[in-house]
């Protein structure tokens, strides 16, 4: 899978999820999975220049899977909200 597949899967992936959570629910694991799967992907395949920020997005990716096991809305949000900010900065600092 090369760069630009994954970065548009896990756009959408991210799109489901903050629909949720953008009205106060928790997001659908099966969307978070992928968000996780696809972050681990994306940090195999990074350069060196933005292989840190993508190592913590693919770890706040695994914690926002484990906060959505547990059923823990709270928690998804502020993960949610970590991701929005770490994709925000990502994109700002490395557009592609």
């Amino acid at each position: 899978m090369d760069f630009s597949t994954i970065k548009r899967d896990m756009t959408g992936a991210f799109e489901r999820i903050t629909s949720r959570t953008d009205e106060g629910l928790l997001p659908d694991e099966d969307a978070v999975n992928s968000l996780a799967r696809l972050s681990q992907r994306m940090h195999q395949i990074a350069d060196d220049a933005w292989i840190g920020e993508a190592e913590d997005f693919s770890h706040l990716a695994n914690q926002l899977l484990n906060a959505v096991k547990k059923g823990d809305l709270e928690s998804s949000v502020m993960l949610v909200e970590s991701l929005q900010d770490a994709q925000a900065y990502c994109h700002r600092t490395f557009r592609d």
